[in-house]
């Protein structure tokens, strides 16, 4: 709980007063330090879990990828992958694989992938596919993520997201003609974009705003508050 509110320092030290760590304790605090940035030490706590006699199992290994993925242990987080079949006897799933394509995108490193897909059948998952695809755009990997966004929409669809990381990847390169027949064939696919929205909790009470929504109770009161707040921001720009 603690961990996931962001009091990670709260977190360590229930942690640290609990007379039995059982696998459940030692994943969530390892968790919850990667989640926060902090990946060192949730590779040292990791190798304290060892030291305590506690068998890592699949759970502990996502945590751990999304740890170094999140700090940049690039290296250590490829060792980490390797020595789940090698050395604990743990088959990396589709899960597991996309953690790994996730670090090596944040990387930079997209080329490095391609020997994890000849090694793991998972080439025809949405999952890895979809993660490759986001992360050759933030890496303006143009040429691959072409590739990737073929092979992806191959497989039968149900969301719109593989149309709009194409799309959004033509148009960080300018290809404004392959970007707009992306959106094409999303507008003939019969799928819908979920609109977003926002949440927030307002004295006990969890508000929901939803993009292009005018049905909520209270939205004369809103738009008098917006309109206030855009007239405050014009007057702050003269």
């Amino acid at each position: 709980m603690y961990s996931k509110c962001g009091c990670i320092g709260y977190a360590y030290v229930v942690f640290s007063r609990t007379s039995h760590r059982s696998l459940v304790t030692w994943n969530s605090i390892i968790a919850g330090f990667g989640n926060h940035g902090l990946g060192r030490n949730a590779l040292e706590l990791f190798e304290q879990m060892k030291e305590s006699g506690v068998k890592p199992d699949s759970v502990t290994f996502v945590a751990l990828l999304v740890a170094c993925s999140h700090s940049g242990l690039t290296n250590r987080g490829q060792s980490l992958f390797d020595s789940m079949a090698e050395v604990y006897g743990i088959s990396p799933s589709v899960e597991h694989f996309s953690c790994l394509v996730d670090m090596l995108g944040r990387a930079g490193r997209l080329q490095e992938v391609g020997r994890y897909m000849k090694r793991f059948p998972f080439g025809n998952d949405r999952i890895v596919l979809g993660s490759l695809l986001s992360a050759c755009r933030l890496q303006g990997g143009v040429s691959v993520g072409e590739w990737l966004g073929e092979q992806l929409l191959k497989l039968p669809q149900t969301s719109t997201s593989p149309f709009v990381l194409l799309s959004n990847l033509y148009a960080s390169d300018r290809m404004w003609s392959s970007a707009a027949e992306i959106r094409r064939m999303l507008k003939g696919s019969g799928l819908k974009k979920e609109p977003g929205h926002s949440l927030i909790e307002v004295k006990g009470i969890l508000e929901k705003f939803t993009v292009g929504d005018f049905s909520h109770s209270k939205i004369e009161k809103i738009k008098d508050v917006l309109g206030t707040l855009s007239s405050a921001a014009s007057e702050l720009s003269t």
